[in-house]
Formats: structure tokens, sequence, C-alpha cells
């Protein structure tokens, strides 16, 4: 488990030397103004990132209540969402998903393991679409993997596989019957499709922030690899360890455009554009959330103690 935190921390120290890197070298705030004062001119071009991102939240809202067997709202689907997106754009730490898991458990018909069980599944769901659509795009796209880049997404595919193997292999056969039995209800029938086809479609939604972006300023690039370039970016994100991934992001973003054609300078101000509208959109939800359905800030540290203490 030491070693795969010195990895992480690798991988971290990488992305955000990137980003550095980037920031020294095509750093143009003549240029980033302008393009920010183009995007800002072009309402029609925002009005449709913020409904296609809002629809994508309501998809992923929608098949966690699905899997839950509809048990919840989806009101307090979108609620848990919202928290979990806010918290992790002004915490340096990702605490979101405890407090999904919190605020979902509040709900009288769902235990908290049941509500970690979804957001852990779900989460793993969502990763998965991710990697399909990149693998999918890089041979869709023509794009040839280097053979240094092949090895290390084998390596971190092999020792996050171990990771987990080890963690689960400390866990007794009832952790395994129940939650083997959870996912079998909540991905069973039409409603497993259901779920699977939402996180999937989610997914292509929220790339219209990125292509909106690319299209309002002008510069050129498909939905398609606007869809590989979303995908790309927030897999990355696993690394996030800065408030909303700042750094993580970009970097990626950065060299996956470039990787499509778009000269460096441009795909990084895609990037601080698209992530500023998350950014900008993240606080708007927050704000929303905290009026409309109010908690404290003893029930997320309690949430956040509760989570750590059961995954110890």
């Amino acid at each position: 488990m030491q070693i795969k935190l010195i990895g992480i921390w690798v991988v971290r120290a990488l992305l955000l030397g990137a980003f550095l890197a980037l920031t020294l070298y095509v750093f143009d705030w003549s240029l980033i103004r302008r393009q920010s004062a183009t995007l800002l001119a072009r309402p029609g071009w925002l009005i449709w990132m913020t409904a296609m991102y809002i629809s994508a939240f309501a998809l992923r809202a929608w098949a966690w209540r699905t899997y839950l067997q509809r048990r919840v709202s989806f009101a307090d689907c979108m609620h848990g969402l919202f928290y979990s997106l806010f918290l992790n754009h002004i915490l340096p730490i990702k605490v979101g998903d405890a407090v999904r898991i919190g605020y979902i458990a509040t709900r009288q018909a769902i235990t908290w393991d049941e509500a970690a069980h979804s957001v852990v599944v779900l989460r793993l769901l969502d990763m998965l679409v991710l990697g399909a659509i990149a693998a999918t795009g890089m041979l869709a796209l023509g794009l040839a993997l280097s053979t240094a880049f092949f090895w290390f997404f084998l390596a971190a595919s092999v020792a996050g596989c171990g990771a987990v193997y080890m963690w689960l292999r400390t866990k007794p056969y009832a952790f395994w019957e129940k939650h083997l039995r959870l996912l079998q209800s909540g991905l069973a029938g039409s409603g497993g499709i259901l779920v699977i086809g939402t996180t999937f479609v989610s997914w292509l939604l929220e790339a219209w922030v990125v292509v909106g972006v690319i299209r309002a300023i002008n510069l050129e690039l498909s939905f398609v690899q606007g869809v590989w370039a979303n995908s790309m970016t927030i897999a990355g994100q696993v690394f996030h360890f800065t408030p909303g991934g700042v750094g993580t992001y970009e970097s990626v973003m950065s060299f996956t455009l470039a990787a499509l054609g778009i000269r460096f300078q441009d795909a990084y101000i895609v990037a601080l554009l698209s992530h500023g509208f998350k950014f900008a959109f993240s606080y708007v939800v927050g704000a929303y959330v905290l009026l409309r359905v109010p908690i404290s800030f003893h029930q997320i540290c309690d949430w956040i103690g509760k989570k750590k203490n059961r995954n110890e």
C-alpha cells in the first residue's frame, strides 16, 4: 500500500510539473483575456453548455436512483451529486463522495452501507465507461500509443487492481455475500441496462462543455474528438489533489487536445476556460443546495470521519 501511495504522488507531481511548465511557456494573459471575452460574448453557447452539463448530472442522478431501486427521490440524488461536486471544488481533498453517501443515507429507506455501496459501484462504472471511451477513441481516431505510455498504463492498471484485490482479501465472506447481492439487485434486468446506458450518455453530454468552449472561440474539433478529450481528462482526475483538480485537469486536457492537432497555447486556453466554467457551475449549484437543503459543517465532518473509519 505504501508503494501504491508513492506511485500516486509521483504521478501527481508529474502532472503538476507539466501544468507549471505549460503555464511558464504558453501562458499569454492578453490571449486568455481575449478568448474569455469571446466566450462570454457567445451566450448561446454558454446556455447550451449549461443545459448539457445539468442534463449530464440529471442522468447520473437517474442512474443512481434506479440502482437504489427507486427508494429515494430523484431530487435527493441530484442534491447529493451537487453537494459532492461543490465540495470537491472548494476542498483540496476529495471528500465529495463521503458527503454524497452521508446525504443519501439520511433518507429513511437507505442505510449507510447501501449508500456507500451504490456510490462505489457507480464511481467504478464511471471509470469503466471513461476508460472504454478513451480506448475506443485511440483506435477510432488513429492515435498510436507510445511504448513507454503503454507500459506505464499497464503497470498502473495492474498496481490498481492488485491494491483492490489485497483490500478485498481482508473482507469476510459476509461482506462479499452482501455486496454481491446488492450488485445483482442493482444491475439486474432492464434496470441495469438503464444504469449503464444513462451513465454512458451522461459523459457524452458533459463533453459539450469542452466542445462548446472550442466552438465558441472559433477552433476546430469534432464532437467525437471532444468526447475523447473529455474522457481522458476526467479519467486523469483520479490523481486529483487540489480543489477541483486544478493543474491535473489542465495538464491532461492540454496534452490530449495537442494530440488532436490543436496547438498547445490554444489547448491550454480551452482547458482553463472549460475548467473555469465547471468551477463556476459547481459554486452556483453549491449555493443552491446550501439554501435549498442545508446541511451543517458538523454533519459533513461526521460523514467524512465515518467513511474514513469504515475504510480502515
